[in-house]
């Protein structure tokens, strides 16, 4: 029996990676003369980035234990760890099971909230393939579990996800347009996945393999790029604060819920598509159209901040993000209690540097609270690694 897994360490080791091929990005979105990135926003999708990290100290052994569950005592098969054919099954059988996952978040509402963080962004770079959502993983999960009455080994399950997750990173740019007909053929390329988080209309829910894009070709989900894509979703968010970002379509389904009339139409709300409304007091049930977008008269949410705000924001920026990864690495050290604390200021110095960004009058009075509770946290860090 199974009971304690140690996740594999792929996304951790990939992580300085990540950061050079963003920077090779920035290079060669200056050769081209095209600019790839946007500070506030570039700030607010490794937020989220974080923010998703974070929950995931707390949540990943909950959406796990289903998994072992069904591992321990309903496998119909053994497939040995050392298989190579198992190996191969999983990484295939993640990405088909993916593929529906990701399908119906783009479907049904209720999936919908967990999803729709990843495309908030209005830009398109490899920093936004780090856009991760916090909640999603609660329900997720599920789409998973026949890997385990399969008999796929719980460790090679996370790993197959994991390097889902790291090929999936590469596809988040426009600096590289095609990779030849057999590949944009069997594969999800960086023009197929442009398609998937464009907001023109007949770039809406297409594109929703992983690694292969033969499922979409399968079942009809495929399109192919050919006007400029627009990038965002329908309704823009309209805001870099992370912790928004994770919960305002919840509190929009909530909302939905509420003003429906009779309870059918109540239900219906979380599985309905995004777009569709119930019936109200006011108005009957039907789709909110999705206009028409060009790159030429688009225009992306932004705040002019002065380049002294900027720098203080990407230094304190920088020395959050150095101190979440370390914490990442060494969480298991610190017991729940001060785990929930470090959380909290880390989240706090997120919203409080992001709330910076978009001018917001109690942006200074948050961000002062920050300042005055980071040696406390310091402490508690330097305390569990034995530094003082």
């Amino acid at each position: 029996m199974i009971e304690d897994i140690t996740p594999p360490p792929f996304i951790t080791i990939a992580i300085p990676f990540f950061f050079l091929l963003m920077g090779v990005e920035v290079l060669i979105g200056k050769f081209k003369k095209e600019k790839y990135y946007n500070f506030s926003d570039s700030i607010a999708d490794l937020s989220t980035g974080v923010l998703s990290q974070l929950s995931g100290i707390f949540l990943k052994a909950f959406t796990l234990l289903g998994y072992l569950y069904v591992y321990n005592n309903y496998k119909f098969l053994t497939i040995p760890f050392e298989s190579i054919f198992g190996w191969i099954l999983a990484i295939v059988l993640w990405d088909f099971l993916y593929y529906w996952l990701h399908r119906l978040s783009h479907e049904v509402n209720i999936l919908w909230a967990g999803h729709v963080i990843h495309h908030h962004s209005e830009e398109y770079n490899l920093i936004v393939a780090l856009r991760q959502t916090s909640l999603g993983g609660i329900i997720s999960w599920i789409f998973f579990i026949p890997m385990a009455f399969l008999g796929i080994h719980p460790w090679v399950f996370l790993a197959a996800g994991q390097l889902n997750l790291i090929y999936q990173y590469w596809v988040h740019t426009k600096s590289i347009k095609s990779i030849g007909v057999v590949g944009e053929f069997l594969l999800s390329t960086p023009s197929h996945h442009r398609v998937h988080h464009a907001v023109n209309p007949q770039y809406i829910d297409r594109n929703h393999g992983g690694i292969f894009i033969i499922w979409d070709r399968m079942f009809g989900t495929f399109e192919k790029e050919v006007e400029p894509p627009v990038y965002g979703i329908v309704k823009p968010l309209e805001s870099f604060n992370p912790l928004w970002a994770n919960f305002h379509y919840y509190i929009e389904i909530l909302k939905m819920v509420w003003n429906a009339e009779g309870f059918l139409n109540k239900i219906k709300v979380i599985y309905k598509p995004p777009g569709w409304y119930p019936s109200t007091i006011d108005k009957k049930e039907g789709y909110s159209p999705i206009p028409k977008v060009s790159p030429d008269t688009f225009i992306k949410y932004n705040h002019d901040i002065k380049n002294s705000k900027k720098m203080y924001v990407l230094l304190w920026f920088i020395f959050v993000l150095l101190f979440s990864f370390l914490y990442l690495i060494f969480q298991a050290k610190f017991d729940t209690q001060n785990k929930i604390v470090i959380s909290l200021w880390i989240a706090l110095s997120l919203i409080s540097l992001n709330a910076l960004l978009e001018n917001k009058k109690w942006s200074v009075l948050l961000d002062s609270i920050r300042i005055i509770s980071t040696p406390v946290v310091g402490f508690i860090v330097l305390t569990y690694l034995k530094v003082i």
